[in-house]
């Protein structure tokens, strides 16, 4: 029979192999900062390319006076953010088209308006939409919601309320329990603050 390790060959060989383990965690951490910085650049230039595209547009049917006729709106209407579009929202004073592409493009992001007052998140500070809210409406029903339990990290991450390593923590908590049955279910991650997951409970399902 071979002669049985020593203890301090035993730490040795633990210790080597905790070493590894680490080295390999520590690669994976840099190759997902890496991957995650690539994917922000990738998704910020196509966002930018979009915009680009229907700002040209517009700007083109303005040269050429093609208008979209849109009967029955008045400067003073209230409209639906998930139903509207660019050019029913030009009729809001206040609002020029670069602001009503935002608005559109925003609504795509999120996957619908749950409140008006979404109007005043960070893509929004330039614009000051703060004292237009009342000539806007949104009805949480038609917001396209998340299913927690089934759907991949990537598909997390691209909500716009949610960071890579909120993203992440979700997903991680989701293996290991199997299934999230609310939002309250998340309450326990340090990620995710009070306020997180106010404006997130609409775009969640737990199916």
């Amino acid at each position: 029979m071979p002669p049985a390790e020593k203890p301090s060959q035993k730490k040795s060989w633990e210790a080597y192999h905790d070493s590894i383990d680490q080295a390999d965690q520590d690669r994976y951490a840099r190759w997902a900062a890496q991957r995650q910085i690539r994917y922000d650049s990738a998704k910020q230039a196509s966002r930018h390319f979009w915009d680009s595209c229907r700002i040209a547009d517009s700007l083109w049917r303005d040269s050429v006076g093609w208008k979209t006729t849109v009967k029955h709106i008045k400067k003073d209407t209230v409209l639906n953010l998930n139903h509207c579009d660019t050019t029913e929202l030009l009729y809001i004073r206040g609002i020029g088209r670069y602001t009503a592409i935002q608005i559109v493009c925003y609504r795509e992001q999120l996957g619908g308006y749950y409140s008006a007052a979404q109007l005043t998140d960070e893509p929004f500070a330039k614009c000051r939409l703060d004292t237009l809210l009342d000539h806007f409406t949104a009805d949480p029903a038609d917001v396209q919601r998340i299913d927690v339990n089934t759907c991949s990290i990537e598909r997390l991450q691209r909500h716009p309320y949610l960071r890579y390593n909120q993203a992440k923590a979700i997903y991680t908590l989701r293996r290991q329990r199997l299934h999230l049955s609310s939002i309250g279910d998340l309450a326990s991650l340090p990620e995710l603050s009070p306020d997180d997951l106010l404006r997130l409970a609409p775009y969640l399902a737990f199916e």
